[in-house]
């Protein structure tokens, strides 16, 4: 796999290989033109609330979509410039024309079909309704991605006829901001023609053969170009590097999931049964499937992904391009005047050592003490808690979900009333299946001061965002043990929630733990590690001159 040398071709090559389906929903897809079938469309003007394209042309009406130029018809889509324009991506586009009277809620025939899909592109008028119809199934996908499926990226593209694009862009705001709020906001650099949610991003596109002054010319497609106009815009609901590569895994793991499914054959299920079996009645091994499905996407990541899966060129280009110099930088260098991208991609392509070599102001970061400043250098500002999260990332399992949370190896409390927080080194085999009251044993962390050696072991996050980092202590003298009664159903001890307080674990004395953080299995093994290390110390006697020559303690 040759990857492309720059940010901007790099994120769009990620979405080309993401993107698996469209849907294209239009009144005229199988329509056959006539000079009689033609009838001007109605159109409803909105009432305006709040403008989303602040920087439209003054002499634009952005509070209502004009009509269309009547005296010119309006043509059916070009069906095989659309699906063969997203065939030749090795994306499957499927074309629907709803019926004059159908609906589009989320319980309608339509709205699956667009759920379901990555791009939906859609006419704004359908059967002249003014945008009725666009503006209610746009409003329902919104909302279901941010309410009942917060993972999923999705892609809409409101394709048109209309000359005034700002005037469709202001009624879907309208629409849609009425139903989720201020987290839909127009996008300034696309002069208000596009929106972004967390994981949706809307585009408004007008069809070619209208006049539209102060319209750029990329919001202008033709049906040809609808494929490669969505793969632009959905790239940019995922433009980083770690986007871009986040994306190329899944494909590869779509890819491959034929080769995966192989290793699940029926031809194993009894084998399988037969380990569940001999597991019951103290454990139910249905969960043993779970680091098996794993360890084989894993295997795929690592054979399909190129490597390095981030070249010199590319990193190259970040540095030159997409990477803004934050104005910390002199004072963090201590000196004016210096070529900071020059510093950056020396940095990024060479390594800290050969960068400091040929620039003396660049921290070693194998200091622990010019650790944090060599760790600054590529943040976009002072105070950037971009370092904090990518630690939590790489330490801390995700929760996907509102499943349960269980108290377990690993697991991060916090007792509110001594304000300090526990980690949780009880065995795996201790914490599961159990029957009656069980022993938790904890290890205190205390809160890490930023300019302190060897300060941060762990990252949390409060609910509030804060980010705060904890000083794991492996000793014995830092122990601490609570009773807690486990869950009847599933045996082990499961956090609880009331209406006003966070999830807590309630030990036998009615005392609570608050619920903040799950390390990942490596991260907490090593911590328990750490701790029997240093149970297993040998206290012994020996020459004083000695054990100080050789600096033990």
């Amino acid at each position: 796999m040759t990857l492309p040398e720059t940010v901007h071709e790099y994120s769009r090559f990620a979405a080309q290989s993401f993107i698996q389906t469209a849907v294209f929903v239009d009144d005229r897809i199988y329509f056959r033109s006539t000079s009689a079938d033609h009838e001007s469309k109605k159109v409803i003007a909105p009432k305006p609330r709040k403008k989303a394209s602040r920087n439209a042309p003054a002499e634009t009406d952005q509070n209502s979509v004009a009509p269309s130029n009547t005296s010119k018809e309006d043509p059916a889509p070009n069906s095989y410039d659309i699906v063969n324009s997203f065939a030749k991506k090795q994306i499957v586009c499927s074309l629907y024309q709803p019926k004059k009277e159908a609906r589009v809620s989320p319980t309608s025939d339509i709205f699956p079909l667009c759920r379901a899909a990555d791009v939906v592109i859609v006419d704004w008028d359908l059967f002249g309704d003014g945008g009725k119809r666009a503006r209610e199934l746009i409003d329902g996908l919104i909302a279901q991605a941010v309410r009942d499926v917060p993972e999923q990226l999705r892609l809409i593209l409101v394709y048109t006829q209309e000359t005034n694009l700002f005037g469709v862009a202001n009624e879907i705001y309208e629409k849609v901001h009425e139903t989720i709020g201020d987290s839909f906001e127009p996008l300034q650099e696309e002069h208000g023609l596009a929106f972004h949610t967390k994981n949706s991003r809307i585009a408004i596109l007008g069809k070619p053969g209208r006049e539209r002054p102060g319209i750029d010319s990329n919001h202008i497609v033709e049906e040809a170009d609808l494929a490669d106009v969505a793969i632009r815009e959905f790239s940019k609901l995922a433009s980083g590097m770690l986007h871009a590569a986040t994306l190329l895994g899944l494909s590869e793991i779509r890819k491959n999931s034929r080769k995966i499914l192989s290793k699940f054959s029926s031809d194993l299920d009894p084998a399988f049964l037969t380990h569940l079996a001999m597991c019951l009645p103290e454990e139910d091994a249905s969960s043993h499937i779970i680091p098996l499905l794993v360890s084989e996407i894993e295997s795929v990541l690592e054979d399909a992904l190129p490597a390095p899966l981030f070249p010199k060129k590319l990193l190259k280009d970040w540095c030159n391009n997409s990477w803004q110099p934050g104005e910390h930088l002199d004072q963090l260098f201590g000196r004016d005047g210096l070529d900071h991208r020059k510093i950056a991609e020396d940095i990024c392509t060479k390594g800290f050592k050969a960068a400091k070599a040929e620039h003396d102001v660049v921290p070693n970061p194998n200091d622990a003490k010019k650790a944090r400043k060599a760790a600054r250098i590529l943040l976009p500002r002072e105070g950037s808690d971009a370092n904090h999260k990518l630690s939590h990332l790489m330490a801390s399992r995700t929760f996907y979900g509102d499943g349960s949370k269980f108290l377990k190896l690993g697991s991060v409390v916090h007792d509110r009333d001594q304000n300090q927080f526990l980690l949780c080194i009880q065995p795996v085999c201790d914490s599961v299946r159990l029957k009656e009251q069980q022993v938790f044993v904890f290890v205190r962390m205390r809160a890490g001061e930023p300019d302190v050696e060897n300060s941060a072991s762990h990252v949390i996050f409060k609910p509030d965002g804060a980010a705060i980092e904890l000083v794991y202590q492996p000793k014995s003298y830092q122990c601490f043990v609570a009773t807690f009664t486990p869950d009847k159903v599933s045996q082990e001890v499961v956090a609880s929630k009331t209406d006003d307080e966070d999830l807590h674990f309630k030990d036998t004395d009615g005392k609570k733990y608050y619920w903040v953080d799950q390390l990942r299995t490596s991260h907490a093994q090593r911590a328990v590690e750490r701790f029997a290390s240093d149970l297993s110390r040998v206290g012994l006697t020996e020459s004083e001159w000695q054990r100080r020559l050789d600096g033990k303690s």
